[in-house]
């Protein structure tokens, strides 16, 4: 529902009609400037708390939000409690000495705290109640933990397993596997696809490419590995084209999750491999490699959690945002949070 802009007398607005903008959460303020006739209403896209009956005029979703990235200046109230909440789940706290031990880069090589902090004063601190809520992500906890305890036992001074070096082609033969499927459905194909490589979830590493090749080569790939995996053709076909650019060195470890390489870099080389399309490398670069600025628009869950917690209409189905027609809209709503909208997107799924 719009106000228009040229329209020359905002008080002919019906009583009903303020009344309604006044019940929602983000066009309160401007109703209410209506009513008092101090300024005229810009076109604002609203969502009311349950959906209308009917579908709202939505042919120009109002861009409504600062898409600037500028630099935000840090609060140290505020960057003390980011590090306090990251801190809080990584070990007692009581030990003030260890607590000073504690490292709080990414995989990817930037700082969590940082990034908490950017997030969660960006955008009219819209994330700072979904942060408080759920805390930071788990994934990047169980990183810093793991490199806690790797670097107490002085077994390494790396973040990475050193003894594993294939970690990120189980990730990618991981989320291939589960692509399009439900929680628990994606989860029983991994444990089927863990089976056929004489694998388990709490072992994997027989899961590798040679493995893979070796029963493509020595077996047949329909009754000994897509079958049952339970894998789709496609799905069948990606992994093993996965493990023949592992095979290869077209792929590795030190590539995809060394830190040296540009995202657009990592980004180009997984889209060459047949079969793995953009939300693949979105998740994998979110979750695995832990790029910062990961932004997975083509995700719909990714989509639906931005139009709810904006309040925004689009015009995809159910009036959702749609991928190609409010692509904009989106990349405004979550422009001010760079460089760190790996993070903005991963509290969309929240």
């Amino acid at each position: 529902l719009l106000i228009p802009t040229h329209h020359n007398n905002e008080k002919l607005i019906s009583q009903e009609l303020v009344q309604f903008f006044m019940q929602t959460r983000r066009a309160s303020r401007v109703a209410a400037a209506v009513v008092s006739g101090t300024t005229r209403a810009a076109p604002v896209a609203v969502a009311a708390s349950s959906p209308p009956k009917k579908k709202p005029n939505t042919q120009n979703v109002s861009r409504h939000t600062t898409t600037s990235s500028r630099s935000i200046p840090i609060d140290s109230d505020v960057h003390e409690e980011m590090r306090s909440l990251v801190l809080s789940r990584v070990r007692d706290l009581n030990d003030t000495n260890n607590e000073r031990n504690i490292d709080t880069e990414t995989i990817g090589g930037w700082c969590l705290v940082d990034g908490l902090v950017h997030c969660a004063t960006a955008s009219n601190s819209i994330l700072l109640p979904l942060i408080k809520e759920y805390g930071p992500p788990r994934f990047y906890l169980d990183h810093i933990k793991k490199i806690t305890l790797t670097s107490e036992d002085d077994a390494s001074t790396s973040g990475s397993n050193n003894t594993d070096d294939l970690r990120s082609f189980r990730s990618l033969c991981q989320i291939v596997s589960g692509q399009q499927l439900a929680g628990n459905a994606a989860k029983t194909i991994w444990r089927r696809l863990l089976k056929v490589a004489d694998a388990t979830k709490e072992d994997s590493t027989n899961l590798t490419p040679d493995r893979i090749l070796s029963i493509v080569e020595n077996g047949d790939t329909e009754s000994d590995l897509r079958a049952p995996a339970g894998l789709s053709n496609a799905k069948c076909n990606c992994i093993i084209a996965i493990a023949t650019s592992f095979k290869k060195g077209v792929l590795s470890d030190n590539f995809l999750l060394g830190g040296e390489a540009a995202d657009d870099e990592v980004r180009s080389r997984l889209l060459s491999i047949k079969g793995l399309g953009p939300w693949v490398v979105d998740m994998f670069l979110l979750f695995q490699s832990h790029r910062a600025d990961v932004f997975p628009i083509d995700d719909p869950a990714f989509r639906h959690g931005t139009s709810h917690l904006w309040g925004v209409y689009g015009k995809a189905e159910d009036w959702g945002l749609c991928r190609t027609k409010n692509e904009q809209v989106i990349r405004d709503l979550h422009g001010p949070f760079a460089p760190y909208r790996s993070i903005s997107s991963y509290y969309m799924y929240k």
